[in-house]
């Protein structure tokens, strides 16, 4: 049985892109805000550009819905901060890692812990 899955993708915003990648991500943010099934959708920058993106999902269905909200800024927020590296962090079955593939994400299962 699958249980909350996620992913984390880091980016690197491209030279004077910064107000533009911010707009992007704001739009996501707020698109994403409102799918239910969304436990955690968090950007973390550093001051030189460098981009992490922590994403958390209570089942595969909720995520598939966030791909599918992904999709509708997906170019214009690549063309600003280019995709350096996706991991899935989880079960994920496969038609949900073949929506990814284009990032060649790694994938990490469980191994120790917990989530709240």
């Amino acid at each position: 049985m699958v249980d909350q899955i996620g992913w984390i993708v880091e980016a690197k915003i491209a030279d004077g892109k910064r107000d533009e990648f911010k707009a992007v991500a704001e739009e996501i943010v707020a698109k994403t805000r409102e799918e239910e099934g969304t436990l955690t959708y968090q950007y973390f920058v550093s001051d030189d550009g460098d981009v992490l993106v922590l994403e958390r999902f209570a089942d595969v269905a909720s995520a598939h819905i966030h791909i599918d909200t992904w999709e509708s800024v997906a170019e214009r927020w690549l063309t600003v901060a280019p995709a350096t590296r996706m991991v899935h962090l989880g079960t994920l079955p496969d038609e949900l890692r073949e929506r990814h593939a284009a990032l060649a994400p790694k994938l990490m299962k469980p191994f120790a812990g917990f989530s709240r």
